[in-house]
């Protein structure tokens, strides 16, 4: 695996092939994960790999006090137009020690998975763990890989404005890679997207292996039960 993520979530084109990304479906996850979590006032959220901020915001809007942090400097810049006294964003990589404490950390979107080495990940998991006051809570959200395995769409083309995106799944060395090609003028780019196919198993095996206890699985953004063969979306909530 490549550190991919450096370009193209700088790109002005991830954020094109990606600008219809559901926020109502966003919206409405937020919400029912905030009831569920039912915080108090004065607690602190963060949204680890925040993007452009879009769970971010909807959580100050449900009254948290929230920072999101993410490594593009392109998708912070964007974010910061909607800080206010309670939302605040700031960039981060975050293999890296978080600057403090927060009482929920949100790790969302299959925002994990993209570094070369197990060890990596690991690192991450661990930072998110002392990053957690010590009655806190990590919300984790990542894509069910064993379903995603089995409906894998192995290519397809999407058209957003004037580019004509051609994307190419397929899995190499447990890493799913999406090749992402198109032309601009009669010149040629191509990106790609890797996540390492974490089977939930593993990531189970990985949170507690940080000190991480599981309190409940999700299976999709309405909070369903977990099923490893029917379920879409693999969402944890842990604490210490």
């Amino acid at each position: 695996m490549s550190d991919w993520f450096k370009t193209w979530f700088d790109s002005e084109y991830y954020h094109l092939l990606y600008k219809d990304r559901d926020q109502t479906e966003a919206e409405n996850f937020v919400k029912k994960i905030y009831q569920y979590l039912s915080p108090s006032p004065n607690q602190t959220m963060l949204d680890l790999a925040c993007g452009k901020g879009r769970h971010s915001i909807h959580l100050n809007k449900m009254g948290a006090l929230v920072e999101g942090c993410d490594y593009s400097e392109n998708s912070i810049r964007h974010a910061k137009q909607f800080e206010n006294d309670n939302l605040f964003f700031y960039t981060h990589d975050m293999r890296n020690e978080l600057p403090k404490s927060y009482d929920y950390i949100f790790n969302l979107f299959t925002s994990f998975g993209y570094f070369e080495t197990l060890d990596e990940h690991q690192t991450t998991l661990l930072n998110i763990y002392k990053g957690l006051s010590e009655k806190g809570l990590f919300i984790f959200d990542f894509m069910n890989t064993e379903f995603v395995l089995n409906n894998l769409v192995a290519e397809e083309i999407i058209q957003k404005e004037s580019v004509c995106f051609h994307i190419k799944r397929e899995l190499i060395d447990d890493v799913i890679t999406k090749k992402i090609s198109f032309k601009i003028n009669e010149n040629f780019h191509e990106y790609q997207e890797q996540v390492r196919a974490l089977h939930p198993k593993i990531l189970v095996e990985m949170m507690k292996n940080c000190g991480f206890c599981v309190k409940e699985k999700f299976g999709n953004y309405h909070l369903a039960p977990f099923d490893l063969h029917t379920s879409n979306r693999f969402i944890l909530v842990l604490s210490k």
